[in-house]
């Protein structure tokens, strides 16, 4: 008798029965076949309407009321022939077919023990199988930020079945089984796939599946049809398939390819950024005649490599997460036996010899086309070079970024403070030390006008601050805006806003959202570990915070912590989380700033302006910037308007700046003005945060502890005879270089001079450009033996390493990322050289900076950050006699967990009131992945 699941089954596949049946009937035309029958293994008897299909192909038939089949040779070559039939055990035989006789073959199809019905699988599924079905789908149909993905289906995700566990080694893994083959129906390229999944493993290591597919071509139109065949050829082109198959027939550099194998990392291979440099110390070139060898078959290919390949694919422009200097596709190949056998058309026999990373591993189910696909040649032989304006577009889209900010609470009343964090968000995480070193925060009023405005140094991408309401401020709403100078050359919706309703002392919030569950990436783990669950007031309260990846790996996080009491902020509709905003970086961007763009990457405080010479008329000339009493000097040549902007200041609150340009004689002449900054324009509408409000007899705020005096006991004083250590030891005050080389890495090579070491290890002219991003920036700052090279007579710092040999030097020190703390001279970055002269002098008199002549401005630095202060309970002071009824018990912005443990510790007291303490943990782990994670504790008296 035929179960009912299997009569609804075979009634959704009945057009694909018919199809099957045509093909059978048609090939009886064809000169050679592939035939046999089907039967039920328990009775003998013939199956009717068994599904046969060559594997990974669109050739397939159904078989006849006899149990017979047919289906057209494609061709000669090595196949594996699937036969399925719903309650039975698929079946497939592997067959070598020469494509010039017939083939007979026949299944035995054993039927299953147990058949679920549809009714008990749909039963089944609850959240956490829905968590589990959208991680799977991640994997093995592709990623969420691919547009094919949302293109993909699994028609009956039902009949999938999950576990989660632990394998010997500690690795968590997602494994998947379903009952009956999963069908899937792929829009954007046309295809119905039967797959029938024998396996499926996903591990932090890496993912894999396997079981015979079956492709089927859906209906479709003429524009249909032409926007398929433009989707496959596409996703053929790059694809490991067509890599392979461009390496059989000798065309991998006709095609776009340049394969390489790569260096094992060591002490003299690491790893840089730069394509040319690890060009010349982690790749090797590698001859087709070293990768192809012929296969155990006629027709067959072995791929070998020992180490792995690195692949690069010119004909594509594509975001480069690998080298800051290449906009096409990187893919990285490894063969677990050093060998994998291909079909001639490139095609892997066995997909699970061959480990895949980088582009290539894009290639899941919704990028999948049968072994039988033919690609159009006209698609393959373009030229190889792809427009400029793509590239630009890429090389654009990769210098985006964007500031995500976090506060203490999501609504204010006047006269509290605003305690706040941001996130550098970045296309490219390669471009994190390499763009703005300055952000923005603004509050504006329901106006639009800007009432509050901070400027903030960004660290490591993040930067924290505050923002004081006036006790006057009037309720209304009102908007956090974050940016950057740079960002204003780009897409307008990259600006980062935060509705900040500011309510009315007797308004009160009426909770109207739930506890939220955990966070949304299952492969990070954010736990909150406390000694107990219930406190009392003023009592301490110890938090550990551990950051690990789902196998308990620790993982270093920089996270910030807001600890609100619930009764004083109450849980409204959620803002943007960080994990929210994160989206951002899969969003690329058509738009292009002009070239060069109007808008500079800024690298400190900046000023731009305007010089004319005494006959008020602009002139090119070279400006002289003077912070205060030479505490920061810097020299930036104007254009032929006049015209001029210098970056890199390093001050707080403000400081007095003088601008002047000198004549041959040495004295200031004609005038400077400094240009007042322009506002970003605000756009038509800002967001609106709606919350549920409750009028009051009193008032929500009614007192506001004062901050605690901070003491600091003073130690005695003890006098010790210690050497003084030279100045040149620390590199005079600076700390060490992003690279140092001492005279060990000059002993090779005496003879060279400084500007050809530099070139030679990957620190040279071109480097430094390529860390501005050829953006016009000043050229790198060069210090011999802690004085800051001036130049002679226009000569540039790289002429002046030119006249230096190495046998002259002690150590070189170059700064590219931390080239701030030099302040404005070093936003092009510094070259650090102490040489073998004799010692410098210790002490040398100040010098007192001749105004006269100059122009001076007192220019607006960063706001300072404070440091959020708390009542300290441990020790009775009489200011502890007041009550306390703070509504933000606590505020870290910069908890860093350590590397090795994944754990960092905090602590705070409790305040006086019987309540619910709500800790909000939210950052990025080193490897940019967001993290959140939400608690909550109890003060009972």
């Amino acid at each position: 008798m035929v179960p009912s699941l299997l009569l609804k089954h075979l009634s959704k596949i009945a057009p694909l029965l018919l199809f099957g049946l045509l093909l059978s009937l048609n090939s009886v035309a064809q000169s050679f076949v592939l035939y046999g029958t089907v039967y039920d293994k328990s009775t003998n008897k013939p199956l009717p309407f068994a599904n046969v299909f060559i594997n990974n192909t669109t050739s397939g038939a159904v078989s006849n009321g006899e149990g017979k089949f047919s289906i057209p040779i494609p061709g000669p070559g090595y196949i594996e022939v699937v036969a399925s039939f719903v309650g039975y055990v698929t079946s497939y035989e592997k067959v070598m077919v020469s494509g010039n006789q017939h083939v007979k073959i026949s299944f035995a199809l054993e039927p299953l023990e147990k058949q679920l019905n549809e009714v008990e699988l749909k039963s089944k599924r609850d959240k956490k199988w829905e968590r589990q079905l959208k991680r799977f789908e991640e994997v093995f149909i592709g990623s969420y930020n691919d547009p094919l993905s949302s293109q993909t289906k699994i028609l009956n995700p039902w009949v999938l079945d999950f576990d989660e566990g632990k394998l010997k080694g500690g690795q968590r893994y997602l494994a998947a089984t379903c009952y009956l083959p999963l069908e899937i129906e792929n829009t954007g390229l046309g295809y119905k796939i039967i797959y029938h999944l024998e396996g499926f493993q996903q591990t932090r290591s890496g993912f894999n599946y396997e079981g015979p597919i079956q492709f089927i071509e859906m209906d479709s139109t003429e524009a249909m049809s032409k926007t398929w065949d433009t989707n496959r050829q596409e996703v053929y082109l790059g694809s490991v398939r067509h890599m392979f198959k461009a390496l059989i027939n000798d065309r991998l550099k006709h095609e776009g390819f340049e394969v390489y194998t790569v260096k094992p990392e060591g002490k003299h291979h690491v790893r840089t950024k730069r394509l040319e440099v690890d060009k010349e110390f982690m790749l090797d070139t590698i001859s087709r005649s070293k990768m192809l060898k012929p296969g155990d078959r006629i027709g067959d290919y072995k791929v070998r490599s020992q180490p792995p390949l690195e692949v690069h694919y010119f004909k594509k422009i594509w975001p480069n997460l690998v080298y800051a200097d290449a906009y096409y596709p990187v893919s990285w190949l490894t063969f677990k036996d050093s060998t994998v056998a291909v079909s001639i058309k490139g095609a892997p026999y066995d997909p699970s010899e061959l480990i895949i990373a980088g582009y290539m591993a894009r290639d899941r189910v919704a990028r999948m086309l049968p072994y039988n696909f033919t690609p159009d040649k006209s698609y393959t032989s373009f030229d190889p070079e792809p427009s400029e304006i793509a590239v630009r577009g890429i090389k654009y889209n990769a210098l985006r970024e964007r500031p995500y900010v976090q506060t203490d609470k999501p609504y204010y009343y006047p006269g509290e403070t605003i305690w706040f964090k941001t996130q550098m968000l970045f296309q490219n995480p390669l471009m994190t030390d390499t763009l703005s070193r300055v952000v923005y925060v603004d509050l504006l009023n329901s106006d639009k006008a800007i009432i509050q405005s901070s400027a903030l140094p960004i660290k490591d991408g993040v930067s924290h601050g505050q923002l004081q309401l006036p006790g006057n401020l009037t309720p209304s709403q009102y908007t956090l805006r974050s940016y950057t100078n740079w960002m204003r050359n780009f897409d307008d919706k990259d600006i980062f806003y935060r509705s900040i309703p500011v309510l009315n002392l007797y308004e009160q919030v009426q909770n109207t959202e739930a506890r939220p569950s955990r966070i949304k990436n299952p492969d990070i783990m954010v736990s909150l570990n406390t000694e107990k669950v219930v406190y009392k007031p003023r009592e301490k309260i110890a938090v550990q915070a551990v950051v690990t990846d789902s196998d308990g790996v620790p993982l270093m996080a920089n996270l910030s912590v807001a600890v609100t009491d619930t009764l004083h902020v109450a849980s409204v509709p959620s803002s943007t989380t960080l994990e929210d905003a994160y989206e951002w970086t899969y969003q690329a961007s058509s738009a292009q700033p002009k070239s060069p763009p109007d808008y500079q990457i800024e690298y400190g405080i900046s000023v731009s302006g305007e010089f004319r010479n005494k006959k008020k008329l602009p002139e090119q000339a070279s400006v002289t910037i003077v912070q205060g009493e030479y505490e920061d000097y810097g020299i930036v040549e104007t254009d032929s308007a006049g015209r001029f902007w210098a970056s890199g200041l390093q001050f707080e609150d403000s400081a007095q700046v003088a601008f002047g340009v000198i004549d041959a004689k040495g004295r200031p002449f004609g005038s400077v003005t400094i240009d007042e900054k322009v506002p970003l324009r605000a756009p038509d509408s800002l967001p609106v945060m709606h919350l549920n409000i409750k009028e009051t007899a009193i008032p929500q705020r009614i007192f506001v502890l004062p901050d605690e005096d901070e003491y600091t006991l003073l130690q005695e004083i003890v006098v010790e005879d210690t050497p003084i250590e030279p100045m040149s030891e620390s590199q005079y005050g600076y700390g060490a270089g992003d690279k140092t080389f001492t005279e060990k890495d000059f002993e090779k090579n005496p003879q060279l001079t400084v500007f050809e070491f530099l070139g030679r290890n990957g620190t040279g002219r071109t480097s430094f450009q390529r860390h501005n991003w050829g953006i016009k920036a000043a050229p790198p700052l060069v210090i011999i033996d802690g004085s800051r090279y001036g130049g002679i007579y226009g000569e540039t710092p790289w002429q002046y390493l030119e006249s230096l040999t190495v046998d002259m030097i002690k150590s070189i020190n170059v700064y590219t990322y931390g080239a701030t703390i030099f302040g404005m001279t070093g936003s092009g970055g510094v070259i650090m050289i102490e040489t073998k002269r004799t010692e410098r002098k210790a002490d040398e008199t100040p010098t007192i900076f001749n105004k006269d002549g100059f122009s001076l401005y007192t220019i607006k630095g960063y706001a300072p950050a404070r440091k959020f202060k708390a009542p300290d309970y441990s020790q009775p002071k009489e200011s502890h006699n007041e009550p306390d009824t703070r509504s933000t018990i606590y505020w870290n912005p910069s908890l860093t967990t350590d590397s090795e443990t994944g754990k960092a510790e905090f602590s705070f007291y409790a305040a006086d009131t019987p309540t619910v303490y709500r800790i909000v943990v939210e950052g990025m782990t080193e490897d940019n992945t967001p993290v959140r994670e939400v608690r909550y504790l109890t003060i009972e008296k």
